[in-house]
């Protein structure tokens, strides 16, 4: 299924980013102005968890937004961080790579895709849920690679900045087609700003994110 492997080169293009978070980032600001790279890589994670609870049919409830991702506690926080620095991993989420994974492998069956989403107790068609929730995940992995000045497992264009966000033409274009459908209806919600301008060479992915109320020129 096209989605499905949309979905699967998304998340692996975020997932680099998130892999390459260092202990010593956590505290930097991001464009999300609330989250600091800490709190944007859990919520990143409980995303990604959504996806994979969806994919095995489970419920995802609201409280499930509000709590902490197993994987997005930092190794400076467990009881590993009195091992010397040496002995440490380096990235601060060296757990999340088996969380993506889990989320791709969550959708392989084709029966995935054929049964409702429960999601804040209402059903939503599989392939709707995928595109918000899988949208959710570019647009903040860009915030992510912006903040932490991480490229992504793609290739970045000729004489763009380190943190540039590169994913391929197909996610771009999903995240475009989801954020024009939907993106006045997480305005009125509080989840998106105000949209700003985009330039008229853009690509799909700077005119999501301008759609999102983000700035890709900034």
């Amino acid at each position: 299924m096209e989605l499905h492997d949309i979905m699967v080169r998304a998340l692996a293009a975020t997932s680099t980013v998130v892999q390459r978070v260092g202990a010593g980032q956590l505290d930097r600001p991001t464009p999300c102005r609330e989250w600091d790279v800490r709190a944007l890589t859990n919520h990143l994670l409980l995303v990604v968890e959504a996806l994979e609870l969806a994919g095995h049919g489970a419920p995802i409830p609201d409280t499930h937004w509000t709590s902490t991702a197993a994987a997005a506690v930092p190794v400076s926080a467990r009881p590993e961080s009195a091992l010397p620095s040496s002995a440490l991993p380096s990235s601060a989420f060296p757990d999340s790579a088996r969380v993506f994974q889990g989320a791709a492998s969550a959708w392989d069956a084709p029966e995935a895709w054929t049964r409702p989403v429960p999601m804040g107790g209402m059903p939503m068609p599989a392939d709707m849920a995928v595109a918000m929730l899988v949208s959710d995940v570019v647009i903040h992995g860009w915030d992510l690679a912006r903040a932490t000045g991480s490229p992504s497992a793609g290739s970045s264009p000729a004489g763009s900045p380190a943190s540039s966000f590169a994913v391929d033409d197909d996610v771009a274009a999903m995240t475009l087609r989801f954020m024009t459908t939907m993106s006045e209806q997480g305005r009125a919600m509080g989840i998106f700003a105000a949209a700003v301008p985009a330039a008229g060479d853009a690509s799909d992915l700077d005119r999501a994110l301008a759609l999102s109320g983000r700035d890709p020129s900034s």
